[in-house]
């Protein structure tokens, strides 16, 4: 069997269909692809965001207690090296900079990578010297070093085909053009958009907001909402769904390309995202709070990590719904067990690895065992063996601060969300957030420097707008204590699970 990973990067799960009946975002290609899918209900991304997001699904083990955004360490397993020392051709296609550039090491264990250059902070070209903003910098994140490079290498395109995701994609075609017949293989195709910057061909902005003639803002800081005019929210919208858009066009020609191939009764597709972006959802326009020298993690919301999950199998032509609770960090080993790689047992919810299925020429520190990872396969429950895997799962960003404003955390259950930080290493040297910005009065928003644990039930609240842990003091205790027994089972150091023990009731 072969299998095909498509990684759309910031695609929220309500722009589909399948998850949101209501959406006004045209994604036909994934609508289709989603009709005849496994689509996961709940899952979740594990670590966040972008980097340590893909260590997560690479290593099938939680970035998050062990390292931040930083590059891939070489003791870690990965598995391409395991897929391509058992004998599949293997192949990442990527335009997302931050997994290979500055020696990050993504790229890893693939006999062949190419890397679409240019795309946001990827200082591919140095001209022209001077470009216009197509809005005031005031309104940008970070202008210098995210907008104007990808300014420059954006002014150099004719036609849609020069996007990146439509050049992503057709590489990822005609790699398969050239290799589906040389035996089974593991592709991965890795686009940043729908991540700003967003500048899609006009015609699909005017799919959304035809008409618009004020600023531009395709790239808006992560800031409170209020920063910005209605009507430029309004736009930014278009622009990200219009990208959207554009993104499930060229995965269209992907799919259509193994249909062609006559790969579809061999070929496990399977399409995801790190993350999701807010759109003034909480009060805030982004995923963070980042105003000059101020950086903080707002809450981790479900519009944020609850991430769109599809599984094609080969061959299979009908919708089936995943009901459990699974997270990022399970698709490892639940590709390996597809590929029947690993002979897993399951005691208590472990993953036991007992046989590799393949000849390893490579060092014994590249082994895997259960010890090390902390994914789940979920193949279980998409054969209906199983109904759930995870009673609770946590989205976190890397705890490896020692500040509250950053060691965020979310613990999820089928009912039940709780939101915790860490407690600071050095209270003496804390920031505190800037005050003289449109902060939202909305007391259900989210306001800088909150640090207080809260707790939402999501049956009821799945918006997240009602604070309810007052009333369920013993259930937000029992969470957090599955929290800290979880921290200390992945391996989370010492010193930085000591700052994740105590639950932070009131500021």
């Amino acid at each position: 069997m072969n299998v095909i990973v498509i990684m759309s990067d910031t695609f929220r799960r309500d722009n589909l269909r399948c998850y949101n009946e209501k959406t006004v975002v045209k994604t036909p290609n994934l609508d289709r692809f989603a009709a005849e899918s496994f689509v996961f209900d709940r899952a979740y991304c594990a670590s966040f965001p972008t980097v340590p997001n893909r260590f997560d699904i690479f290593t099938g083990t939680h970035c998050f207690v062990k390292q931040d955004w930083s590059p891939l360490p070489f003791q870690e397993v990965v598995i391409s090296q395991i897929l391509a020392e058992g004998g599949f051709h293997t192949a990442l296609i990527s335009d997302t900079p931050h997994i290979i550039q500055h020696g990050f090491n993504y790229e890893r264990g693939f006999a062949h990578y190419l890397w679409i250059r240019g795309q946001e902070n990827d200082a591919l070209y140095s001209f022209p010297e001077s470009v216009e903003f197509p809005c005031s910098a005031d309104k940008v994140r970070s202008p210098a070093v995210n907008l104007l490079p990808h300014l420059r290498n954006a002014s150099h395109r004719r036609y849609e085909e020069d996007c990146f995701a439509p050049r992503t994609m057709l590489e990822a075609c005609r790699w398969l053009e050239k290799n589906y017949n040389r035996g089974d293989f593991f592709l991965w195709i890795d686009t940043f958009d729908p991540h700003e910057p967003w500048d899609p061909p006009e015609y699909y902005v005017d799919m959304y907001d035809p008409g618009y003639i004020g600023e531009r803002i395709i790239y808006p800081r992560y800031y409170p909402i209020a920063h910005f005019k209605k009507e430029e929210i309004n736009h930014c919208r278009a622009l990200y769904h219009g990208e959207t858009t554009m993104v499930d066009r060229w995965i269209g020609r992907v799919l259509e390309q193994v249909d062609y191939l006559g790969l579809s009764d061999s070929t496990a597709i399977i399409f995801t995202s790190d993350h999701g972006i807010l759109f003034g959802e909480h009060g805030f326009m982004g995923k963070s709070f980042i105003s000059n020298d101020y950086f903080e993690t707002i809450r981790l919301y479900e519009e944020i990590i609850h991430i769109p999950l599809l599984i094609r199998m080969p061959g299979q032509g009908e919708q089936k719904r995943i009901r459990g609770l699974v997270t990022s960090t399970d698709l490892m080993p639940t590709i390996m067990e597809m590929l029947d790689l690993i002979d897993t047992a399951r005691d208590g919810g472990t993953t036991l690895i007992q046989t590799l299925q393949c000849g390893f020429t490579q060092p014994e520190h590249w082994s895997i065992d259960a010890e090390k990872l902390h994914g789940i396969s979920f193949l279980s429950m998409m054969n209906g063996k199983k109904n759930h895997i995870h009673d609770v799962i946590v989205s976190s960003f890397p705890l490896t601060h020692g500040t509250p404003r950053l060691d965020k955390s979310v613990i999820t259950t089928e009912e039940w969300s709780l939101h915790v930080s860490g407690i600071s290493s050095d209270p003496q040297n804390e920031l505190t957030p800037p005050k003289d910005l449109p902060y939202s009065s909305d007391p259900a928003d989210y306001h800088p420097g909150e640090t207080h644990a809260a707790l939402f039930h999501l049956p009821s609240d799945t918006g997240q707008r009602k604070n309810v842990i007052r009333e369920n003091p013993g259930i937000a205790e029992e969470l957090h204590s599955q929290y800290v027994r979880k921290l200390q089972e992945w391996g989370l150091s010492k010193d930085r699970l000591a700052l994740n023990k105590k639950l932070i009731l009131e500021q």
